[in-house]
C-alpha cells in the first residue's frame, strides 16, 4: 500500500504544481496594442488611425487562427519581444474589440 500512496502523492503534487491556463488579460492586450502596434498601423493605413487596419474591407484576417498567426508574425518580424501570454492577450483584445470571432 505504501507504493500506491507514494504514486498518489506524486500525482497530486504534479497536479498542484501545474499552473492552470490563465484567461487572457484584455487590459494588457490593449496596453500592448497601444504601445507597440498602433503607431505602425497608423502609418500603414495612411490615415493616422491605427485601428483602421483592423476594420478594413480587405483584411487578411478571416478567422481567430488567422488573427493568432498575424499577431505572432508581427511579434517575430518586428521584434516586439512579446511573450506567448502577451500574444494571447493581444489576440484576445483585438478579437473582442474588432473581430468578434467565436473561439
Amino acid at each position: 500500500m505504501t507504493f500506491f500512496r507514494s504514486i498518489s502523492a506524486i500525482a497530486l503534487s504534479v497536479l498542484i504544481s501545474t499552473p492552470a491556463l490563465a484567461a487572457p488579460d484584455l487590459a494588457n492586450g490593449k496596453a500592448i496594442d497601444q504601445q507597440k502596434c498602433y503607431a505602425c498601423h497608423a502609418k500603414k493605413t495612411g490615415f493616422g488611425n491605427g485601428d483602421m487596419i483592423y476594420t478594413r474591407s480587405d483584411s487578411k484576417v478571416k478567422s481567430l487562427a488567422d488573427l493568432k498567426k498575424m499577431v505572432g508574425l508581427c511579434n517575430t518580424e518586428l521584434r516586439l519581444d512579446l511573450f506567448p501570454e502577451d500574444e494571447a492577450d493581444v489576440t484576445a483584445f483585438l478579437n473582442k474589440q474588432f473581430y468578434k470571432f467565436k473561439p
